[in-house]
């Protein structure tokens, strides 16, 4: 049995499903946000390393919506803007394994971008959210 990963958009509270992501072909995710600072003495050897703060980064998730025709690739495209609204705060969770899953605290601040195709069986999206931004 193989696993799939799958990329779930909660709201804000973590409980509620809002969307799945279809068929994700790319993602910048994981990324390590942490932000150390290092201290140097002029008279010394070495270095004093201070953990620092997570920091704000943008996240890309692209993918592709199949259908037979281009009326259900234009529903695909409208259940998406519909429950992916600019600047509302959600959780998105990525199970990458059976035992991995990554948790970010998203807003989209971006259109979504659906490049090069004619929707005829196919059409690719591009959603970027903004982690670390709530």
């Amino acid at each position: 049995m193989s696993f799939t990963p799958k990329f779930l958009l909660y709201s804000s509270d973590g409980i509620t499903l809002v969307y799945t992501f279809p068929i994700v072909q790319m993602t910048n995710a994981p990324q390590s946000v942490k932000r150390n600072v290092i201290v140097e003495g002029i008279r010394g050897k070495g270095c004093i390393i201070i953990d620092g703060g997570e920091t704000s980064w943008d996240l890309h998730i692209r993918g592709i919506f199949k259908a037979d025709n281009y009326t259900d690739i234009t529903t695909l495209i409208d259940a998406l803007e519909t429950a992916v609204p600019v600047q509302t705060k959600f959780v998105l969770k990525i199970e990458r394994s059976i035992s991995t899953v990554y948790q970010y605290n998203v807003i989209r601040t971006e259109s979504i971008e659906y490049p090069e195709s004619l929707r005829t069986d196919s059409q690719t999206y591009e959603v970027v959210f903004r982690v670390n931004a709530w």
